[in-house]
């Protein structure tokens, strides 16, 4: 009768003791594997932070709200602006830079031309824009300005600070005005490379 049951049981249960088996053999970890498997997770979080650098710094997108850098720019239009421009280099006359007038957070952002910098000097006089005493003939100084502002008495441009206008300056609230004044460095989000779509 024993027997009987032990050959059912081995049956039933394939013929295995029951119990634990200590004699069973342990998997072997592929080192290998796991290594690329490692690699792969690491490379593929690098593509994906260095391609976030990439857009964050260069493609800024911003939409240019009304007609004060037109020709240059057109309303409605979108520019692409690299927020790292000035980590490593000064603002310069010509560029155009994107800013919030006096850090106001509440403001949209504004785009102008920087025409002058630290230690220049501006004046608006009968119409013309004058840099350093000498005539501008950038975008901003090719048509007669209607409204001088505070630029009618010469204005000396501090430390840290620019004078920014519009390529459109009658159709533009710039750094004449005390809306927006100077802009200085820390104000300035930053510079427009490229219009897009390209």
């Amino acid at each position: 009768m024993f027997t009987s049951i032990k050959r059912r049981f081995r049956i039933i249960f394939g013929g295995k003791k029951s119990g634990l088996n200590f004699r069973r053999r342990r998997r072997k970890i592929n080192k290998a594997r796991i290594g690329k498997v490692l690699l792969f997770l690491a490379e593929t979080a690098l593509t994906i932070w260095a391609a976030y650098l990439v857009v964050d710094a260069f493609g800024k997108q911003i939409e240019i709200s009304n007609a004060s850098m037109e020709p240059t720019y057109n309303s409605r239009q979108m520019v692409l602006v690299n927020t790292t421009a000035y980590s490593f280099f000064e603002p310069e006359p010509g560029d155009v830079i994107v800013f919030k007038p006096k850090a106001n957070v509440n403001a949209n952002y504004s785009i102008k031309r920087i025409i002058a910098g630290p230690g220049d000097t501006v004046l608006i006089k009968k119409g013309r824009l004058y840099v350093n005493g000498v005539r501008f003939t950038g975008s901003a100084g090719r048509e007669y300005i209607n409204d001088a502002g505070m630029a009618s008495s010469e204005i000396t441009i501090g430390n840290g600070e620019y004078f920014v206008i519009g390529d459109n300056p009658n159709y533009s609230e710039d750094s004449r005005y005390d809306t927006i004044g100077n802009v200085t460095i820390g104000d300035i989000y930053g510079k427009v490379w490229a219009k897009y779509p390209f």
